[in-house]
């Protein structure tokens, strides 16, 4: 049977983004909430940051961001007064969040974005007619996500994505018991961090080493399609205390068909954003805060500092030590998306819109079936960690990752003609 070919694509690079640096967020070992909170904190009366990284208890996520956002800009508010002039470093979630809150507490706020577009690593792209996100795409937690009211109040409707409930398939047959080997890893995990954290790449090998051989392909399929994405950390550095214990998907997640692009544009209404500003260098004093890059300099009394953890050590800015030390107990993992529409569906259809697919290879382990939202027939294959490195090589153009990425589906539809 012959399948048709995309009808339109996009590819993520956030890997090699030098504005982003990765995905999102997750713990090192010996890495805690506590360190997140610690970021948060005013660098002083004059700095503060802001982003999915610096939430303690909604890490990794688009509403962690917002709520990060008005965090920080209640701090400057606490410390300034009226009419005084505060730049915001970042025109993504957390950015805008700040800079609208500022300007409602009357402030003059001016936004200095690096790149020529708002949202950061929310991208919301064009499918010939249709949109859907490149990056960051579910508003997790639902029925208590801020932001998600925010899209509400804006007229914005949601469609669920049920993760608890994948369809699991691979090249050798529909799989049984991947959520479940998941639930006894977790169990494991718990009981061998007890008294101290460990690296999860350690976790897994001793939960694994209990197992017979179809249990641990069950393990190896679950972890890549269920775990890896969760954080697209490397397991040998990542802590298991925190992969296993800060929020995930699988609560209430619901993404806008419209795009989260949508949301960054609400915020950014009637706010002053400059574009193309790339901010190299950060430095308080006594009297206010400097700012330079290649588009000049510029003086404001105070400054949010809303960019990705991962691009903070390139930034000439000083942080104390307290700081430094967190910071240095947070790692950004990868991750990458490709999004394919086509003129019609033909690949088995996940009643919850969650499929997980396993080749024995690298490749795309987590599947969204967006078609039913939007209207139009679309795919989005995440791939994380190990996978993300080898299947978005930079030297792989776009067109042929999306080229293989489509091979992909095609052999995923040729394995299961009768799922419908």
């Amino acid at each position: 049977m012959r399948h048709p070919q995309p009808v339109a694509w996009a590819v993520s690079r956030w890997s090699t983004d030098p504005w982003s640096r990765g995905a999102w967020t997750g713990l090192l070992v010996g890495g805690t909430g506590a360190d997140r909170a610690r970021l948060a904190e005013p660098v002083s009366d004059r700095l503060v940051l802001a982003g999915e990284g610096v939430h303690p208890t909604r890490p990794a996520m688009v509403h962690g961001a917002y709520e990060s956002g008005l965090t920080a800009a209640g701090h400057l508010v606490a410390a300034g007064r009226p009419g005084e002039r505060i730049v915001v470093v970042g025109a993504g979630v957390a950015g805008l969040a700040a800079a609208r809150e500022l300007h409602r507490q009357g402030r003059r706020v001016r936004v200095l974005e690096a790149r020529g577009r708002l949202g950061g690593r929310v991208r919301s792209v064009d499918l010939g007619g249709v949109t859907a996100d490149l990056g960051a795409t579910w508003l997790q937690q639902y029925p208590d996500n801020s932001l998600a009211a925010l899209a509400r109040e804006c007229g914005l409707p949601a469609v669920a994505t049920d993760f608890t409930d994948p369809l699991t398939l691979s090249a050798h047959g529909p799989v049984a018991g991947a959520p479940a080997a998941l639930d006894a890893l977790a169990r494991t995990a718990h009981a061998l961090t007890a008294a101290a954290d460990r690296p999860v790449a350690e976790v897994i090998a001793a939960h694994a080493a209990g197992l017979d051989a179809a249990s641990r392909r069950i393990l190896a399929y679950a972890v890549a399609a269920g775990l890896t994405p969760e954080s697209g950390l490397d397991f040998g550095l990542a802590s298991t205390r925190g992969a296993f214990g800060e929020p995930g998907v699988g609560e209430g997640d619901r993404w806008l068909p419209g795009g989260l692009g949508t949301v960054a544009a609400c915020l950014a209404d009637g706010l002053q954003v400059a574009l193309d500003r790339p901010v190299a260098q950060v430095r308080p004093d006594a009297g206010g805060v400097s700012l330079a890059g290649s588009w000049g300099a510029l003086r404001a009394d105070r400054v949010v500092l809303a960019v990705p953890l991962a691009v903070l050590p390139e930034l000439a800015v000083d942080l104390p030590d307290g700081h430094r030390a967190a910071l240095a107990r947070i790692g950004t993992g990868r991750a990458e998306k490709v999004l394919l529409r086509y003129p019609e569906r033909f690949w088995p259809v996940a009643p919850g819109g969650c499929l997980w697919w396993g080749e024995g290879v690298d490749t795309w382990c987590e599947w969204a079936d967006l078609t039913d939202g939007l209207g139009q027939p679309v795919l989005a294959l995440l791939a994380a960690g190990d996978a993300a490195a080898s299947l978005h090589s930079p030297a792989r153009t776009d067109a042929e990752i999306a080229a293989r990425a489509h091979a992909t589906v095609v052999r995923m539809a040729e394995s299961f003609p009768n799922i419908p």
